[in-house]
């Protein structure tokens, strides 16, 4: 990471930095609390630089007006936003758990326990439609189970919002998804549906299976 955040401002409230979590493909994943003593976690883009035309903003900001939407139980939940040095920022809530994939690897589990995450995901992306939002990389590594193994989608940065139920994106150059998780189309030609996360959500029941 570029720059140490101490503290970072929203909207609702001044958030105390503790920790460098991780870096992904758009941004640097901080935690820290907010003035209550709640765990959250900060999103913000990789380049702290004044450079608002950056294309990683962009991608911040859509995940925010996207989660801003959402209130579900299988659902990471919006918390705050704003910006620091010109660069957006989100604040989520901290989901304690671990991924999917980790949790396939290391616990023993029977049939009920995939057959329950299949369904508590159905419901989701059912809610998700309510919104006409695609996740668009639904995979083992961005759901969360919690200790009560109750499954969270986390990383909304590649959704997207489509117009209508009917509607088909393709983003020139752009092949958004999980090999073995998304839909070929998407990743072959950056095609996206209002369908594409069902795919990814067979794929997911046939890896904890």
């Amino acid at each position: 990471m570029e720059n140490k955040i101490d503290s970072i401002k929203g909207f609702r409230d001044t958030y105390k930095i503790e920790k460098f979590l991780a870096s992904g493909g758009m941004g640097e994943i901080l935690e820290g609390y907010d003035s209550q003593g709640r765990s959250v976690v900060v999103k913000i883009p990789k380049k702290f630089a004044p450079m608002r035309d950056d294309p990683l903003n962009d991608q911040v900001i859509n995940e925010i007006e996207n989660l801003k939407l959402l209130i579900h139980p299988n659902i990471v939940k919006y918390v705050d936003s704003g910006e620091y040095q010109s660069k957006p920022f989100l604040v989520m809530e901290k989901v304690d758990g671990i991924s999917l994939k980790q949790y396939v690897e290391e616990k023993d589990y029977g049939y009920e326990m995939a057959r329950d995450l299949s369904v508590k995901l159905i419901g989701a992306l059912k809610y998700l439609r309510k919104y006409r939002i695609v996740h668009r990389d639904l995979s083992s590594t961005n759901i969360i189970m919690m200790p009560d193994i109750n499954p969270k989608i986390i990383d909304f940065s590649t959704s997207i919002r489509l117009p209508s139920d009917t509607d088909m994106i393709k983003m020139k150059g752009s092949k958004i998804g999980t090999e073995g998780y998304s839909a070929p189309e998407q990743l072959r030609e950056g095609v996206c549906y209002i369908d594409s996360d069902i795919y990814s959500l067979g794929a997911i029941a046939f890896f904890a299976l």
